[in-house]
């Protein structure tokens, strides 16, 4: 599957190979950004610097597991790219009976860095909200402990079997938010 998203990718406006063949670099007046293929591993890595700070604003790796999956994760780098960034304003959890949330990826890794950045601003809020990562394969025996479960977009494909096992306990955190940090936005799909 590799294979057809990087010939589609290497047909966008303002591609050029990179690096090496399995590279592909677009660039804007703000943006330099890469994606590249690592076609054993059926591995896409998206990533968008600011060429002004140097600072990696969107960063998403991901098995490509699902044509879905991979195509909206593909789209949410391009909206980035187009200078399409959703922000919530601010949020907080209003419902009670919330306290604990578990991020959960492929191998809790990176669910883990979005979980610290999720637990910090509820921190910072003094919400008794605590907030863990946990790889996918472990979610099975954990669920009962956790009032939600956000899913990385790397185990997107995941949703409607867990949905359907879990019900709504089980929520999706976007490419976008996923990839550029944003816990605000990714907060703003649980219950008011």
């Amino acid at each position: 599957m590799t294979q057809i998203f990087y010939k589609w990718t290497s047909q966008m406006k303002h591609a050029c190979l990179c690096e090496n063949e399995k590279t592909i670099c677009f660039c804007n007046e703000t943006y330099h950004a890469h994606v590249i293929f690592h076609v054993q591993l059926s591995t896409i890595e998206l990533v968008i610097q600011n060429k002004q700070t140097e600072e990696t604003e969107f960063y998403l790796h991901f098995e490509a597991k699902d044509f879905k999956t991979t195509k909206e994760n593909l789209q949410a780098f391009f909206s980035y790219l187009d200078g399409q960034h959703p922000h919530a304003e601010s949020i907080t959890v209003k419902d009670k009976q919330i306290r604990r949330i578990l991020i959960s990826c492929t191998s809790g890794f990176t669910s883990a860095y979005f979980a610290n950045l999720m637990q910090a601003m509820f921190d910072t809020k003094k919400q008794a909200i605590t907030v863990d990562a946990l790889p996918i394969t472990e979610l099975e025996s954990q669920i009962d402990h956790y009032d939600y479960v956000l899913l990385a977009p790397q185990i997107a494909y995941l949703y409607p079997q867990l949905t359907q096992k879990y019900g709504k306990k089980i929520l999706r955190i976007t490419a976008m938010d996923f990839a550029t940090g944003d816990v605000k936005h990714a907060l703003s799909q649980l219950p008011s």
